[in-house]
Formats: C-alpha cells, sequence, structure tokens
C-alpha cells in the first residue's frame, strides 16, 4: 500500500488556487510568451505564503501554464538595512525559496527618512528597485502579497484623510506603482489564511519590529481603529471595507474612463472650455485633473486643494487666479461672473 499523501491544509490550498485564478486573468492581457513575473518577498508571513505557492506551482511536472503561455516565476527581497537582521532574513528568504525551486535575489538599497516620513521613502525605494530588476530581466510584473486586510487597512486610511474616491478605492488586483506593474494576487486572502498557511507549511517567516510600531498610520489602524470598530458595530468591518474599495473602484474606473473619452472636447493644450463647467463634478474634477498632471508635468504636486480651486474657477464660483505647481497659475480667459474657460500659463521670472 502507498503512502497517503498529507492532506493539504485549507489556507494553502485557498491561496494557490487564489494565485492560479490571478494569472489566469492577468496574464490574458500580456503579449509576452513566455511570460516572467517576479514574487516580492518580505519574508513576513503574507509574501512567504505567496512565495511557497509560487514555488509550489512553478515545479509541478507539467510546468506552470496560464491563459495557454508558459509562466516563468522567480523571486526578490530587497534589503533597506533598516534593521540589525535584515541582512540574516533576507538571506535566509533567498535560501529557503532557491531550494523550494524559485529562484530567489536580495536587491540590497539602503534608505533614509525623507521629507514624507521614512515609510514613505522605504516604499518608494522598494518599488524602484523592484522594477530596476523587473527590467533587467524582462519580467512583465511583479507580485505582492497585499491581503484584504491591508486593503480594508487602505479604505480606512483613505477615508480617513478625506482624499476622495480614488483614495478610497483602495489597491488594485492589477495596477502601476510608481511606473512598476504589479499584480496583487492575495486580495481576496485574509492575514488569518496567509498566517495559517505559513505555520502549516512550516516557514521561516520573520516579524518586522516595523510591523508593530504605532509611530506609523497603518500600524494604528490594524492594531486600534478596526479592532475598536469591530468592538462598537460587530464584526465583518474588514470585509465590508474591502468589498466598498473594491466597489468603489469599479466606480472611478467608469468614470475615468468617461473623461477620457471627452478629454479632447473640453481641453486643448493650455486652454479649457467653458463647455467644462456644465459637466458633472465629479467628472470635471477628473478632467481638470488630467489637464493640469499633464501640463504641470508633477502629478505628485497636484493636490486636491488645487484641483478644488480650480474647479472654483472654472464654474464662476471664484474670481482670480489659482496657483499650481511647476511656478505656474490658472485663469480665467473672459472676465464675469459665469462658466468661462482657463488658461493654464506659467509665472513670469525675472532675469
Amino acid at each position: 500500500m502507498t503512502a497517503r499523501r498529507p492532506r493539504l491544509d485549507p489556507a494553502t490550498a485557498a491561496i494557490r488556487t487564489a494565485l492560479r485564478g490571478h494569472l489566469e486573468t492577468a496574464v490574458a492581457a500580456l503579449p509576452a510568451n513566455p511570460v516572467r513575473l517576479i514574487i516580492a518577498v518580505s519574508g513576513g508571513p503574507d509574501s512567504f505564503a505567496l512565495a511557497d505557492a509560487a514555488a509550489f506551482l512553478a515545479t509541478r511536472p507539467t510546468g506552470l501554464t496560464a491563459a495557454g503561455r508558459p509562466i516563468e516565476l522567480s523571486a526578490a527581497t530587497v534589503d533597506h538595512q533598516l534593521q540589525p537582521a535584515t541582512a540574516e532574513v533576507c538571506a535566509a528568504v533567498c535560501e529557503h525559496l532557491t531550494a523550494a525551486g524559485l529562484p530567489t535575489v536580495v536587491l540590497t538599497r539602503p534608505v533614509t527618512a525623507g521629507p514624507a516620513g521614512l515609510e514613505a521613502a522605504a516604499r518608494t525605494t522598494r518599488y524602484a528597485a523592484l522594477d530596476e530588476h523587473r527590467r533587467d530581466i524582462g519580467a512583465a510584473a511583479v507580485l505582492t502579497a497585499h491581503t484584504r486586510d491591508d486593503q480594508a487597512e487602505t479604505v480606512l486610511l483613505g477615508l480617513a484623510r478625506g482624499s476622495g474616491a480614488r483614495s478610497v478605492a483602495g489597491m488594485r488586483a492589477v495596477s502601476e506603482v510608481d511606473g512598476c506593474p504589479v499584480w496583487r494576487p492575495l486580495l481576496d486572502i485574509t492575514r488569518d489564511q496567509t498566517t495559517a498557511s505559513a505555520a502549516a507549511r512550516g516557514l521561516p517567516v520573520w516579524h518586522d519590529p516595523m510591523n508593530d510600531d504605532p509611530a506609523y498610520a497603518r500600524v494604528r489602524a490594524r492594531t486600534q481603529a478596526l479592532p475598536a470598530l469591530e468592538a462598537a458595530l460587530g464584526p465583518g468591518i474588514s470585509e465590508a471595507l474591502a468589498r466598498t474599495g473594491t466597489q468603489l473602484a469599479a466606480d472611478a474606473d467608469a468614470l475615468d474612463g468617461w473623461a477620457a473619452a471627452v478629454q479632447a472636447t473640453h481641453t486643448s493644450g493650455t486652454e479649457t472650455r467653458a463647455s467644462l463647467a456644465a459637466l458633472p463634478a465629479a467628472l470635471r474634477t477628473r478632467l481638470l485633473r488630467s489637464w493640469l498632471h499633464a501640463l504641470t508635468a508633477r502629478p505628485q504636486e497636484v493636490t486636491a486643494a488645487h484641483i478644488s480651486a480650480v474647479d472654483a474657477l472654472a464654474t464662476g464660483r471664484r474670481l482670480g487666479k489659482v496657483s499650481v505647481p511647476s511656478a505656474a497659475e490658472v485663469v480665467r480667459t473672459r472676465r464675469g461672473q459665469g462658466p468661462a474657460g482657463l488658461r493654464f500659463q506659467r509665472l513670469r521670472t525675472s532675469s
């Protein structure tokens, strides 16, 4: 009698299923054949569980295919040298995953706090390193292990900051981060599932002390705000927030598509037409955001306050001019109280 294969734990099965399903959908939109993909691994239970699932799929005797195309998977871990143990952790991640059949590299990129703080600086540096490696090996995308819990935290933080539907819509399964194509196959998987899978599989996970530091808003959202909401309103808050993000994402995509389709009708070069004022606010502000992003060439500096002020100018609720990034201003193209076109112009500087 042959030995019975150990039963696969439900969490690991769910993660493998989620990864396979995501690849089938996302790969279908790519022209490349074969398709190379990178798994981003921090050493924590979320990313380790994803990488373990990827290693299993990549080492099957029949190979890994999605949408009828062969898939080549590898992994990368970024060492920011922010903790004394990170070099050892990254080496252990690399050794374990490579032995499991998933070629893994360590990308050493030290980071220091910038104007937006250490967390933002590390995030920017990390995605830049992953994108550079992606380009070097000709990979189509980087896969991250963001879970449904991460999505709920993102939506909650967007609500707290009042930063609009785009922010509250949370993370997308397929998107770009600072120009790097990022896929998130675990947005329907919970943190409890990744933790359970890592434990069941005996993965050598590492818990970053920064993930428990209440100095960071995301940590406070996870350890204080969400538990308080659960206690006050009942269980299921994280799931509801994540579901809200998904629904808002669909709405935001539809409005973004509508705005892109009519952009040329209401804007032309450095000017907008008076017809812009008659559009619904949700559409009008999207057109203005896109217009300002293109003309300033500094989209990260164009804030909601800039867009709101320029919108008030376009609809006649404000007169005068509005200063915008890139040493420029937006002015009305005719006098009067009613709707008018706008003109973007550079500020004159003394020689």
